[in-house]
């Protein structure tokens, strides 16, 4: 996919707002597999390149990255996206959020998403996930 380096690049941007997880060469190869053109979307703007991504694993429905430029938040770039892969969806969206990750989870509930399920024991370790109106 001709644009996995600047979503790459977001992706280690977002990384430093989340000082909870572990930075390791793992979470990256993953990512970069999950870029390909099957299943990969790019918001992009004129003057700014790629400003945010989201990758979908279909035929589950699951939304397994998302993320948007820091510079670009709160400006419906995630908002769009998400309504592109609705499109592609077969169903309701599905996604886990790390439980520490305020910001994220606030969005995703004030765009309907509701909270179905709940895991691991420390906070620190704990995702939620969460699906789609």
């Amino acid at each position: 996919m001709a644009d996995a380096g600047p979503c790459l690049a977001i992706f280690r941007d977002c990384l430093t707002d989340m000082p909870w997880r572990i930075r390791n060469r793992g979470q990256y190869i993953i990512l970069r597999r999950s870029l390909t053109p099957l299943n990969a979307w790019v918001a992009e703007e004129p003057d700014a390149g790629v400003i945010g991504f989201l990758t979908l694993q279909l035929p589950q429905d699951y939304v397994d990255h998302l993320f948007v430029d820091p510079d670009w938040r709160f400006c419906g770039v995630a908002r769009g996206l998400l309504e592109v892969a609705r499109q592609g969806a077969t169903g309701a969206l599905s996604l886990d959020v790390d439980a520490e990750n305020l910001g994220a989870r606030r969005a995703y509930e004030a765009l309907g998403w509701q909270v179905v399920a709940s895991t691991g024991s420390t906070s620190k370790a704990r995702q939620m996930r969460l699906v789609s109106p």
